[in-house]
């Protein structure tokens, strides 16, 4: 008997209160019906099937435009840019704590510029514009590549789990992006040293171009990947039956 039992006052606490009753199964498509009559027009357009399909990953990486072509992400071309304007300016550095081997790469740096240089000037006695075009133009997609490759390796670092090794083609992507490195400083140094014989206005590294060439760079992706990747079933089907529609049309006007 409940404590309240000669009371007129309901408690709670005299009441059986069995188990939550908590539906654990998950619930999936083929558990419910789509309400077409509350969005008629919404539902016949969703039902429609894609007509290409894409990986996940892709979308992650790069877009579609409006008209369904592959092309880059605006998103990701910011964080490369990121990555530049925060390398541009830093020297070529070594990364060993040992003084002797530092060094001795420092030298080794310093000697290849002068060495690049030198190479460079009997170039720009004779044509000193189209070389220094194409110099620039050098140094402009180097450093692109590399804040590039760079903004890759630490997407790609910070997605992998901490308690596994790191996998072949992360470490191999990090010598790359050290190589580039290297050789992003190495243009800027050898341009800082010459630039002044190319008979030009505009000698700099500009943001601007070196954002074109990310976002070339990106749009060759984007297109590699959704030709490699796209799954054009849906739309092969779309257009088979458009054109036997268009048949059987055709047909009937000449019947």
């Amino acid at each position: 008997m409940g404590k309240n039992v000669d009371n007129d006052i309901f408690d709670p606490s005299d009441q059986e209160v069995g188990p939550e009753l908590v539906y654990a199964g998950p619930t999936d498509e083929s558990m419910f019906t789509a309400d077409t009559s509350g969005d008629p027009e919404g539902s016949e357009t969703r039902a429609v099937p894609d007509a290409i399909s894409l990986p996940d990953f892709y979308y992650k990486k790069y877009s579609l435009d409006v008209e369904g072509n592959p092309t880059f992400n605006e998103s990701r071309v910011a964080g490369i840019m990121e990555v530049f304007m925060s390398k541009k300016e830093l020297p070529f550095a070594v990364a060993t704590e040992n003084e002797d081997v530092k060094a001795k790469e420092l030298a080794l740096f310093e000697t290849q510029v002068q060495a690049i240089a030198d190479g460079l000037m009997p170039l720009l006695e004779v044509d000193p514009q189209t070389t220094g075009i194409n110099f620039l133009q050098l140094t402009t997609r180097t450093w692109a590549e590399f804040a590039s490759i760079a903004y890759e390796f630490k997407e790609d670092a910070e997605a992998s789990n901490p308690n596994d090794d790191l996998p072949d083609w992360l470490i191999e992507r990090e010598d790359k992006m050290f190589q580039l490195g290297r050789k992003a400083r190495m243009c800027r140094e050898v341009l800082a040293k010459v630039d002044d014989k190319f008979g030009l206005n505009d000698t700099k590294i500009n943001d601007f171009r070196v954002q074109n060439e990310v976002e070339r760079r990106l749009q060759r992706l984007a297109e590699w990947n959704y030709n490699k990747q796209a799954d054009r079933s849906g739309k092969v089907a779309m257009d088979l039956n458009k054109g036997t529609h268009e048949h059987v049309k055709s047909i009937f006007e000449l019947a």
